[in-house]
């Protein structure tokens, strides 16, 4: 899927580069980012070579993967970047990040956690 520019829709480079793994839903729009979206099903070495990812941003879980599925395939791939992982508010936090931690390989993770429903 090709990137989301800025409102100006202008194609100037933008600062960072974004990789949203969804289930092929459009990604947001920035001004200061070009955000790619990629069902997990293609992330492939070419499809990641080609977008570069400053970061890489995908749900905690969805209805046919997980984030350990997701950092599995990363770590196969070759990604030693920065993971952004969205969360539901969990009774225990700090569990599910360091069992994350225990499959990251040479990335670092985040947990964002939120009240929006996770689709």
């Amino acid at each position: 899927m090709p990137p989301q520019q800025g409102p100006s829709g202008d194609a100037s480079p933008a600062s960072r580069r974004i990789l949203y793994l969804a289930g092929g839903e459009a990604a947001p729009v920035s001004p200061d980012a070009m955000i790619f979206s990629l069902p997990f099903a293609q992330l492939c070495p070419e499809e990641l070579a080609r977008i570069a990812p400053d970061l890489v941003v995908f749900p905690l879980f969805s209805a046919t993967l997980d984030a350990v599925m997701i950092l599995a395939r990363l770590s196969e791939l070759g990604y030693r970047g920065r993971c952004l992982i969205l969360t539901p508010r969990l009774p225990k936090p700090h569990l599910i990040e360091a069992e994350l931690r225990s499959h990251q390989g040479e990335m670092q993770i985040e947990l964002l956690t939120s009240d929006a429903p996770m689709t």
